[in-house]
C-alpha cells in the first residue's frame, strides 16, 4: 500500500496565502465506535439481536487488547456494552465486535472512591457506578467517560497492551477493584496473573496471561470468594485484587497493561516491547495513526458528513477482527495446544466468524488489504495442520475459530469462501497446496474434524441423497461452499474435483419445491418436513425463513430466476419481499440485520431489473444504516455488515462466492479512490450522486461505456477508473437479458 500521511500540520509559507487553509479531517476524526451500540428502530426482535453489539472501547487494527466499558444490563450483551444502560460495572480488557453471544470480556477493572468491607466476589454492585452519555467520548483508539461519582476514565490500545488514565476527584482516596478469575499476585507497582475461561459454543478452556504496571505506588487487597484480605495472591473462578493508592499525583493513576495467550512472560515481554514508558497522549496518537492507515486504503470524498461517519465507522469495524493471535516475538498457541511461531513479516490471526465473514467481508479485505487477507488464509491452513497433527481423522478447517480452537460457531464450511474468495481477488500469498488439501479433505470425507468437531455435519447424506435431511440452509451453505471450492479447485489445476464440485453445488435443486416456488427441508426419504410451507417457516432454516432463504443460490441465479416463473415474476417476488428491510427472522419479508439477506437486493441484477436494486440498496442504507448508536440493523459479527455497507456505498458487492467480480449498484459518495496494495487506484465517480440521485444512468469503465451490472475483478485488479452517471429516475441501463451477470450451472 502507499504511505499516506495524516494529522501532521502543514505550514504556510506562501505569501499569497497568509492564512493557513483548514486541514482535510482525517478518516479516524470520522469514526464514531457509538454507532451499533443500541436497538434499531426498524427491528423488533429483542435486545441481543436489535443491535450492532459492538464496542466503544479503545482498540487498534486487528488488536488483541480491546479495552471497553461493560454496562450492566442483567442479560449480559455480548459486546459488553449496551446504550440505553446508565451504569458501568467495570472495563474489561478484551471482547469481540458484534457477536449474537456473549464471550471474552475478561480481566476487568473499576476505578472507586471508597473500599466496600465486602469481597467483591461476594457482591460487585458497591463498585458499580452511574454515568451519563454527555459525559463520554469515543473514538478511533480512545474511550473516556466522567462518571457520576467524579471518576474519570480514559482508555487507549497498541495492539498488545493497553493503557488507562484514571482521574479521581480531589481529597478522595483512590483506588481500582480488579477482577481476574483465575490467579494474580502484586508486587510492588505491579501485578500479574491470569484468566482462565472458555470459548463460546464449544466451551473449550483457554488462559488470558497478563501484567499490568502503574504509575503510583500502591497496597493491595487480594480478594478469592467470599474472602478478602490476608494474602498477596488471589486464585479461583471468583477472584481479583483491590489496589488502594496512597498518594496519586495530582490524583491521576495510570495503567499499562500487556496481554498473552501464551505465556506470562510473553505477556510482559508485549507490554515492554509495545508500551513501556510512552505517555498516554502519544499511545493515544499512536493508536489514531495506525487507524489513519487502515482507513486511508479508502478516500471517498463529498457527499454529507453524516454519511461520512457512516462509511469510515463501517471501515473501522471491518479492521478490527481478525484479531491477531501472535505475541511482539512471534509465538502463539496452535491448535495441538504447542506453542509455535509465526514466520517473520506474517500475522496469525483469531477471531475467524466463517459464516458471518465469507459473504463480503473476506473479499473487502481480500481487495485493500490483500497481505493480511492472506495471512487469515494462511492462518486457517495453519490450524488444520495442527489439528491434524493430534487428531487422526483432524484435519479440517475450523468453522468459527476463536483463541487456538473451533468454537464450532453456526453452521456450514464457510472457510473453504474465504479461502476461494482471497485467491479469486488476488491475496494468493499463502500455500495453496495446503489449503486446498485442508479444504478438499472437510468437504469430501464425512468423518473429518477440527478440534473434535465435524467439519461438514450431514456430509454422508449430502452426497448420498444431495442434500442435508431436515436442514435447507445447512444444505444451501454446502451448495455455496462447494461452488467455492470448485472455483478453486480449477485455480489449482484440479479439473476432476472442479467437476464433481460444481456438480455438487447444484444440490440445491434438490429441496426447490417447484409447487411452493421454495427451498425447503426434506426428509431422507424424500418427503417433505412439513405440511403446507409458511413464508415465515424457521424450521430447518437457521437464523432465517424460508422466505429469506429461498434467494441464497448466489452462483447459480439463472436456475433460480428460471424455476420462480423468469424475470417479472422473480422482480415481483423481490418487490413484496422488501416491502420491510428489517423484519426479523421468522417473517415473509427481509432480515439485512442478518447475514443471509446480504446478497439478496443484489438478485434484481440476475432478473433484469438493476433499477430495483439501486433503490433497494439506498433504501436500506438510509433506513438502517445511520449515524446514531442505533445506526446497525443487527449483530455485526466481525464486521459483517459493515462490510455490506462499505460495498454498497462504493456501489459494488461480491455477490458470487470464490468468483473475483462484483454485482453493480450505485455510488453513495462524489468519488471515492481505492488504494491498492499493488500501488494502484481504482477511482470511483458517482456523476450527481445524492440521496435521491441513487438510479445508474450510464457507466464508463477507463473511458469506455459499459453495459453490464458485473464486474469482473481482473477489469479493475490492475487499477481503473469507474464512473457512474446518476438521476433520481429509473433507467434502463443493465437491464439488458444479455449482459446479466454470470450463472454457473
Amino acid at each position: 500500500m502507499r504511505s499516506v500521511a495524516f494529522g501532521i500540520a502543514t505550514i504556510c509559507v506562501t505569501l499569497l496565502l497568509p492564512v493557513c487553509q483548514a486541514q482535510t479531517p482525517s478518516p479516524a476524526s470520522y469514526v464514531d465506535p457509538l454507532i451499533g451500540t443500541a436497538p434499531n428502530p426498524y427491528t423488533k426482535i429483542g435486545y441481543g439481536f436489535d443491535t450492532g453489539n459492538v464496542f466503544p472501547g479503545a482498540v487498534c487494527p486487528r488488536g488483541l487488547v480491546a479495552w471497553s466499558p461493560d454496562t450492566t444490563h442483567k442479560n449480559q450483551i455480548a459486546g459488553g456494552y449496551w446504550y440505553p444502560d446508565d451504569k458501568i460495572e467495570a472495563f474489561s480488557l478484551t471482547h469481540f465486535s458484534g457477536r449474537g453471544v456473549p464471550c471474552l470480556k475478561e480481566i476487568a477493572f473499576m476505578p472507586v472512591l471508597q473500599v466496600s468491607g465486602t469481597s467483591p466476589g461476594a457482591d460487585w454492585k458497591p463498585y458499580v457506578s452511574s454515568f451519563s452519555h454527555k459525559n463520554e467520548t469515543a473514538s478511533a483508539g480512545y474511550y473516556r467517560v466522567s462518571l457520576d461519582n467524579g471518576i474519570e476514565t480514559e482508555l487507549t490500545a497498541t495492539v498488545r497492551t493497553g493503557m488507562a488514565r484514571f482521574t479521581f476527584p480531589a481529597q478522595s482516596a483512590p483506588a481500582l477493584v480488579i477482577r481476574v478469575n483465575g490467579s494474580v499476585t502484586a508486587d510492588h507497582n505491579e501485578i500479574s496473573g491470569h484468566a482462565d475461561a472458555t470459548t463460546t459454543g464449544k466451551g473449550a478452556p483457554y488462559r488470558l496471561y497478563f501484567t499490568a504496571q502503574f504509575g503510583s505506588p500502591f497496597h493491595e487487597l487480594a480478594w478469592s470468594g467470599t474472602s478478602i484480605g490476608g494474602t498477596t495472591v488471589a486464585q479461583g473462578a471468583n477472584s481479583g485484587v483491590i489496589l488502594i493508592f496512597d498518594a496519586a499525583p495530582h490524583q491521576v493513576v495510570e495503567a499499562r497493561v500487556g496481554i498473552s495467550y501464551t505465556s506470562a512472560a510473553n505477556a510482559r515481554e508485549n507490554l515492554s516491547t509495545e508500551n513501556a514508558s510512552g505517555s498516554f497522549d502519544s499511545v493515544r496518537e499512536s493508536a489514531k495513526a495506525l487507524w489513519n492507515r487502515e482507513l486511508g486504503r479508502i478516500e471517498i470524498e463529498g457527499g454529507a458528513d453524516a454519511r461520512k461517519r457512516v462509511f469510515e465507522t463501517a471501515l473501522y469495524h471491518c479492521f478490527i477482527h481478525p484479531s491477531v493471535l501472535e505475541d511482539v516475538n512471534g509465538e502463539y498457541l496452535g491448535m495441538d495446544g504447542k506453542v509455535h511461531t509465526v514466520a517473520q513479516g506474517r500475522h496469525q490471526y483469531q477471531n475467524i466468524p466463517a459464516w458471518d465473514e465469507h459473504r463480503s467481508h473476506s473479499p473487502l479485505m481480500a481487495v485493500i488489504a490483500p497481505k493480511e487477507s492472506s495471512d487469515v488464509a494462511q492462518s486457517l491452513v495453519n490450524y488444520a495442520n495442527q489439528d491434524a497433527s493430534v487428531r487422526p481423522d483432524g484435519g479440517g478447517l475450523p468453522r468459527w475459530e476463536q483463541v487456538n480452537t473451533n468454537s464450532g460457531g453456526m453452521v456450514g464450511d464457510g472457510d473453504d469462501s474465504i479461502i476461494a474468495d482471497s485467491y479469486a481477488f488476488g491475496a494468493k500469498d499463502f500455500d495453496v497446496k495446503g489449503a486446498w488439501a485442508a479444504m478438499d479433505k472437510g468437504a469430501s470425507r464425512p468423518g473429518t474434524t477440527s478440534c473434535g468437531r465435524k467439519v461438514r455435519a450431514g456430509l454422508e447424506d449430502y452426497t448420498a441423497v444431495g442434500y442435508v435431511p431436515k436442514e435447507a440452509s445447512v444444505t444451501l451453505e454446502y451448495c455455496n461452499d462447494d461452488f467455492a471450492l470448485s472455483q478453486f479447485a480449477r485455480a489449482v489445476g484440479d479439473q476432476e474435483k472442479y467437476k464433481t464440485y460444481l456438480s455438487r453445488a447444484q444440490n440445491w435443486k434438490n429441496i426447490f419445491d417447484a409447487s411452493t416456488g421454495y427451498i425447503r427441508p426434506r426428509m431422507a426419504t424424500g418427503e417433505w418436513t412439513t405440511g403446507p410451507i409458511l413464508p415465515s417457516e424457521m424450521k430447518g432454516y437457521v437464523e432465517g425463513s424460508a422466505a429469506q432463504y429461498v434467494w441464497m443460490v448466489n452462483f447459480n441465479m439463472k436456475a433460480l430466476v428460471g424455476l420462480l416463473g423468469g424475470n417479472q415474476k422473480t422482480v415481483e417476488r423481490l418487490d413484496r419481499f422488501f416491502t420491510q428491510t428489517n423484519a426479523g427472522m421468522k417473517s415473509e419479508f427481509a432480515y439485512m440485520g442478518n447475514e443471509p439477506c446480504e446478497e439478496t437486493p443484489w438478485v434484481y441484477d440476475f432478473a433484469g431489473a438493476p433499477a430495483r436494486a439501486q433503490a433497494v440498496v439506498r433504501r436500506i442504507q438510509k433506513e438502517l444504516f445511520t449515524a446514531a448508536p442505533e445506526g446497525l440493523p443487527g449483530n455485526d459479527d466481525a464486521g459483517s455488515l459493515s462490510s455490506w455497507y462499505v460495498f454498497s456505498a462504493l456501489g459494488f458487492y461480491p455477490q458470487i462466492p470464490g468468483v473475483g467480480g462484483f454485482v453493480v449498484g450505485s455510488p453513495v459518495f462524489p468519488k471515492a479512490t481505492v488504494h491498492l496494495e499493488n500501488g494502484k487506484d481504482v477511482q470511483i465517480t458517482g456523476v450527481n450522486a445524492s440521496e435521491a440521485n441513487c438510479y445508474v444512468q450510464q457507466v464508463k469503465i477507463n473511458g469506455k461505456r459499459y453495459d453490464s451490472p458485473w464486474i469482473p475483478w481482473p477489469l479493475l485488479e490492475n487499477g481503473g477508473a469507474v464512473e457512474f452517471i446518476l438521476g433520481d429516475k429509473p433507467a434502463p441501463w443493465g437491464s439488458d437479458p444479455r449482459q446479466a451477470p454470470p450463472s454457473f450451472d
